[in-house]
This record gives C-alpha cells, structure tokens and sequence, in this order.
C-alpha cells in the first residue's frame, strides 16, 4: 500500500511549491542585479581545470551552502537547488516523503577544492535545502586542482581562474613580480597579456641580438610597458569612469585605443591623450550624455 497520500502528500506539495516560488523570485533578483543562478556543471568545469585523479570515496556531512553545481540535472535546480519546473513536483514530494519518514540514503558528490558537485541525489539536496538543513551526509570523491573555486564562483569566474593560472604558468609573472597583481575581468583577456609579453619579448631579442629567457621578458614589460600605463590610469584617475574593471582591463583597453588613434592620425600619441581620449569617448560621462540624448529624442517626440 502506497503511504504516500493524503495529509503527507498534501505537505510535502506545500513545500515544493514554496521552493517553486523561492526559485522564481531568485530569478527576478539575478536578472535585476545582473548576476548568474544557475548551477555550474562539472563536465564544463572539469574541461577548464587540471584536475589530478580522484581520491577514494569517502563517507561525511557536507555543507549544503558548498554545493554549487551537478553532474547532470543541472537543469532541474537553481544556484540554491530550488526546482525549476512544475513538472518536478511529484517527485520532489516523494523524495521529501520518505526523507521525514524513512530516511534515504547519502547523496553522492564530486569535491573539487571547497565546493561540491552532486553525482546522485539532486532532490535530496533540494528539500533538505528547502528543510532550512546546514549539512547533509555524502559520499565525497575529491578530485584535486591547482585552482580553488569558491561558492559563489560562476562558469566566467571559472574560466578566468584557469586562464590566469596558464598565465602565470607560461610566463612567470607571479615568480618574477611576486607583488604584482594582475586581473581582468573578461575571458580570453589573460591571452592577450600573454601575446603582449611574447610581441615585447620578440622586439627585445632583435634589440639585444639574443634569445630572451621568458623570465626576462615578463619583467622587461612589467617595468617598461605595463606599469608606465598604469601608473598613467592612476594619475588620470581613469578607473573611475569604468566601474567594475581593473587596471588590467584599462591597460589593454588604453594600448589598444592608442595604437587605433595611432593609426587614425598617422602620428603617435602619447598615452596620456589616449587616456582621456578613452574616457571621453567610453567612460562614465559618455553613457550619461548619451542617456541625456536619448531623453532629450524622447521628449521632442512627445511634442
């Protein structure tokens, strides 16, 4: 006989449908403040980061704020596990069922570093999530990685993550200018550093009539290419018209609008120009005159 109707059956909907609503206005606040709910997969993960075989499964409770992604119902559950789809309810119902009344047995993750991957147990993961549960119990297979992720990373922080760490790797920067701190924001970014530093290590070369040691070369274009511009985006204080960006972001954005100006006007342009030039074209003043703009059309079209 099936034990699973009447008042149990009816809770147990109550409470899927509560999450089926956290899961909405979730997606209202991430659309609204501009920021990724969705559950990393580990496949997409995994095809990033380095990762060594994995260790021996083990058996312990796991936090379920560190469990951040799934191996492939990554479509069923937001960043927080709340379910997606109405479909689910059934399911989700009986799962909470039995986990109050029976007890199921431990959910089954992937680790890599301090976050977690769900193998088995998606549902499990949701109603306990939906339960207002800090841990559940998991068998825990560790895969260990260089790189660290942290919970609130997303698949760009992801990929940002590995593609400073291949920097790092085929340049030395973080051996040769230990208190260097370089960072972007937007993939394939850490690429354009790194032919940064190969065209300069290219140009020293002829100039020395020698190989350049990769070593050398990132040092050179520290001290003779990226911190003069910086130091410029420090002094012009230009960061302050592209909130969210860093000084690397502005050093590639600033060399590549001074070699375009460049161009344009056949002559060379010192960076300080092309600075402002920047600025007045891209930053903060830009989009308010354009706004301004767009309401002045606006209110003429009203007339």
């Amino acid at each position: 006989m099936d034990m699973f109707d009447g008042s149990n059956r009816s809770s147990a909907v109550i409470s899927f449908r509560q999450a089926r609503r956290k899961a909405d206005l979730r997606a209202l606040l991430s659309r609204l403040m501009g920021k990724a709910d969705e559950l990393l997969v580990f496949d997409e993960v995994r095809r990033y980061l380095d990762l060594a075989h994995p260790n021996r499964r083990k058996l312990e409770d796991i936090p379920l704020d560190s469990i951040v992604g799934s191996v492939n119902r990554y479509h069923d559950f937001n960043r927080q596990f709340y379910p997606l789809t109405d479909s689910d309810e059934n399911r989700w119902a009986r799962v909470k069922d039995l986990m109050e009344t029976r007890g199921l047995e431990p959910i089954e993750v992937y680790q890599i570093g301090e976050v977690y991957f769900v193998l088995d147990g998606n549902h499990r993961v949701s109603v306990a999530r939906q339960m207002e549960s800090e841990s559940i119990e998991a068998y825990v297979t560790e895969f260990r990685s260089k790189i660290e992720l942290d919970p609130d990373d997303d698949i760009t922080d992801v990929v940002l993550k590995a593609e400073h760490m291949e920097l790092m790797e085929d340049t030395h920067l973080d051996e040769v200018c230990p208190d260097l701190e370089i960072m972007v924001t937007l993939p394939g970014r850490y690429r354009e550093i790194y032919e940064h530093i190969a065209v300069h290590r290219y140009y020293l070369g002829i100039e020395h009539k020698r190989e350049i040691p990769i070593e050398e070369a990132s040092k050179s274009w520290v001290n003779n290419v990226y911190l003069p511009v910086v130091n410029v985006i420090r002094s012009e204080k230009i960061l302050d018209d592209f909130p969210g960006r860093t000084e690397t972001d502005l050093y590639l954005w600033l060399k590549k609008h001074q070699w375009e100006l460049e161009n344009a006007l056949d002559r060379g342009v010192a960076t300080e120009d092309a600075a402002q030039d920047l600025r007045r074209k891209f930053g903060k003043g830009f989009w308010r005159s354009l706004k301004r703009f767009w309401q002045d059309i606006k209110v003429k079209d009203g007339e």
